[in-house]
């Protein structure tokens, strides 16, 4: 309604404009005929007050073009004409019309057509021209001024009607509009209240993109921040589930550690190993539940502090020289290939921790005698860190889940570890915008990490 009331005022602010510079033309037209009209006059008949006079009385054609006159003394006695008798001043002047002037004026509009009611009055006024002849005389011109106030009611008339039309469009076109707009925000309203309802599947519909307004990217929003809250809930349910499925066994063979000491007869040897045991199965708990963490908190989009131009083969360099001693005690062989720095935007300890996870999993699931070898290179587009062994390699089903959670292979379930190395290397390589894969190195696995070279590492 706000917006349909301001239509209106500009609607009706540009009619008075139109108004006023309707009506100081019309007015001047009128004052500039009467001028050309009285030059011409004496021009035609001359200035003296008789020759004028009887050339106006014989002129018939003048008299019907619509002008009025009169030719009197300076004291304003007439001489001859039909305007009506007043004391006319030399200039532009405004006066009542003489009834034989309105019988006239009723007499032609009776040839011309029935009159229209809004003119009745209008020919009770004159705009008339007074000029000074010679021997004092004066020669007054008038027109009637009911063609311009009638001219001057249409236009009123014609504005109105066209206001009250507009504003029955603008009134129209406002309710068809707001109606659609609040039922399309009834509908986005009407999800949310679904979604509150504990459906986590609802969604607000959207049009064709190429029809996409304000309300369509309303929904969008609403849409991805719907997508957002899943996600997170998922997450939520995801640790929750997972924290249950790994911890479960190793509380469990502690409780019965505890209790096997309580049953058996007290001795500090026995109970110094008991405490050794729950020590070492608590760190244990605890770095599984610092893991699950890091993999929650990056999965769901927590802001990473610190990222900032580092280089790739640095880090390579330092992973490879703080592994390599751990390599050369169990028979594994660790190479470094480097050549040259590469610079990408990223977390560095997230990163390091992303590239000792995948080392780590390379020694700790290959047989002795196997080599690893961590490159870095810049291929263009993209940075990659790649870790590659030459071991047995992994089944085709096996490679595509190995950054799941918790996934253990049947060769891996002897040695140590809780299955979540790679899944926290994937989520590093995730809050980076990276690629991670895993691919048969024939023989053995090759895991690379694609870094984007463009800027968009997402923070």
């Amino acid at each position: 309604m706000l917006l349909v009331a301001l239509f209106v005022a500009a609607f009706g602010s540009s009619g008075a404009a139109m108004w006023l510079a309707l009506s100081e033309p019309v007015d001047a037209s009128i004052e500039n005929r009467l001028q050309h009209e009285a030059a011409a006059l004496t021009r035609l008949y001359g200035a003296r007050p008789l020759d004028l006079a009887i050339g106006l009385i014989r002129n018939h054609e003048r008299r019907a073009s619509g002008f009025q006159w009169r030719v009197g003394t300076s004291s304003g006695r007439r001489i001859a004409g039909n305007l009506p008798d007043a004391a006319y001043a030399p200039g532009f002047s405004t006066v009542a019309a003489a009834p034989s002037t309105l019988r006239e004026a009723s007499e032609t509009s009776e040839e011309a057509g029935p009159p229209d009611d809004d003119d009745a009055d209008s020919g009770d006024r004159l705009r008339t021209l007074t000029v000074a002849l010679r021997n004092g005389a004066m020669l007054t011109l008038g027109e009637d001024l009911g063609r311009t106030r009638a001219l001057k009611r249409l236009f009123l008339r014609t504005f109105m009607l066209t206001s009250g039309a507009a504003l029955m469009i603008a009134l129209a076109l406002a309710l068809t509009f707001v109606s659609r707009l609040l039922g399309r925000i009834e509908v986005i309203a009407s999800t949310a209240d679904a979604v509150s309802g504990q459906d986590m599947g609802a969604r607000a519909p959207l049009r064709d993109p190429l029809r996409a307004d304000d309300i369509d990217r309303l929904a969008l929003s609403v849409n991805q921040m719907l997508d957002r809250i899943a996600a997170l809930l998922g997450s939520l349910r995801q640790v929750s589930d997972d924290v249950a499925h790994d911890l479960r066994t190793p509380l469990a063979h502690l409780k019965q550690r505890i209790e096997t000491v309580l049953n058996a007869p007290p001795s500090i040897e026995s109970y110094r190993g008991a405490l050794e045991g729950a020590s070492e199965k608590i760190d244990e708990v605890l770095a599984t539940f610092e893991a699950l963490l890091s993999i929650a908190r990056l999965e769901a989009g927590a802001k990473i502090a610190g990222f900032r131009s580092l280089d790739l083969a640095e880090v390579a360099e330092a992973v490879v020289e703080a592994f390599r001693p751990s390599a050369e005690d169990g028979g594994r062989q660790l190479l470094l290939y480097a050549p040259r720095p590469m610079a990408v935007e990223g977390e560095r300890s997230l990163i390091t921790q992303m590239l000792a996870n995948l080392v780590e999993n390379a020694l700790l699931h290959t047989p002795p005698g196997t080599t690893v070898e961590v490159h870095a290179e810049n291929l263009g587009a993209v940075a990659r860190l790649g870790v590659e062994d030459d071991g047995p390699g992994l089944e085709d089903s096996e490679r595509a889940r190995i950054f799941e959670r918790f996934y253990r292979g049947d060769r891996s379930r002897t040695t140590p570890g809780s299955g979540l190395g790679l899944s926290l290397a994937a989520a590093v390589a995730a809050a980076h915008n990276a690629q991670i894969r895993a691919e048969d190195a024939g023989p053995g696995l090759r895991i690379l990490v694609d870094f984007p070279l463009d800027g968009a590492q997402a923070h």
